[in-house]
């Protein structure tokens, strides 16, 4: 799994791109065929308020996975970020799950089931 981190207006610390490292990579848990993740920290300023923006960018097989998240802080920003990706990521594995599990010849019937097909 690769990673790009993006901040575009201000240059991250090394810090900063560990952080976002470290708690990005624990996805592969949720879901194996992760390529490459991409990371866009946004610094906006609107009236008084600094909100940081946060985008992941997650490249699998099939539809890609897009997540935004917002905050006050960049490390709250991420950590939101992952948090919804892991959810994400979980219902996207179950569905394939799933749709493994109709396709395939071999599932198991009930007797219920079984009795009622002539």
């Amino acid at each position: 799994m690769k990673f790009r981190i993006e901040t575009p207006g201000h240059r991250a610390s090394p810090s900063l791109k560990e952080f976002v490292t470290q708690k990005l990579s624990g996805l592969d848990r949720y879901y194996k065929d992760i390529q490459e993740i991409e990371v866009t920290l946004l610094n906006e300023v609107k009236g008084t308020k600094e909100i940081v923006n946060c985008t992941l960018n997650i490249r699998v097989p099939g539809k890609d996975e897009y997540i935004k998240t917002k905050s006050t802080i960049f490390e709250d920003a991420v950590l939101k970020a992952a948090d919804a990706a892991k959810r994400r990521l979980r219902i996207r594995k179950t569905q394939l799950e799933l749709a493994r599990k109709k396709k395939s010849p071999n599932r198991k019937v009930s007797a219920k089931a079984a009795a009622k097909k002539p």
